[in-house]
């Protein structure tokens, strides 16, 4: 499980090994060209990783949470998937190896919510890089995060899955197993 370490103008602050997390998500994103915003910020904030995410394709927070641990394990051991961990995060999320699909599913759009998945080695620019984000994020919602039952529905469909009558649990270790599994 994630640490929870601080807060930064209402947002968590979480640790997984020795890497920092933050997790923002905003009920409608007003970003025109989302492409240049992330290539803008990563320019700024080139220690922290960021990735755009559809949170109707996360199953909580600790999906997210058990997807980093493997992301962080799999670049340890030089097994990744993608050759950025921001692609990484996306592809084991949608449980995926197709870039395309990941995007098309999982990616985030503008005039739609949006969840902000960001990781550094340091906390400092971290906060930094939240602080920014957050001028650009007016609308911050973080129940959009929350594991429903129609979010698992959903995500059975579109996983093709015959049964959705699973515990949240059950579902959440189904996910985390499946990101396990996916390789190129």
């Amino acid at each position: 499980m994630a640490e929870k370490i601080a807060t930064i103008s209402n947002i968590q602050l979480y640790k997984i090994d020795s890497t920092y997390v933050v997790i923002l998500c905003a009920k409608t994103l007003h970003i025109p060209d989302i492409g240049t915003s992330m290539t803008k910020f990563r320019e700024m904030y080139p220690t922290v990783m960021i990735q755009g995410i559809n949170p109707s394709r996360i199953f909580g927070k600790e999906h997210i949470f058990e997807v980093l641990k493997i992301i962080l394990e799999a670049n340890k051991r030089k097994i990744k998937v993608a050759k950025k961990l921001e692609m990484e995060l996306l592809l084991r999320l949608i449980c995926s190896n197709q870039v395309d699909k990941a995007i098309n599913i999982g990616g985030i759009k503008n005039n739609s919510s949006g969840c902000f998945v960001l990781l550094s080695d340091t906390k400092y620019q971290i906060i930094k890089s939240v602080r920014y984000l957050r001028k650009t994020i007016v609308d911050q919602n973080d129940s959009l995060m929350n594991a429903t039952r129609e979010k698992m529905v959903d995500i059975c469909r579109a996983m093709q899955f015959t049964n959705t009558n699973f515990s949240t649990k059950e579902f959440l270790k189904i996910l985390t197993e499946k990101a396990a599994l996916v390789s190129q």
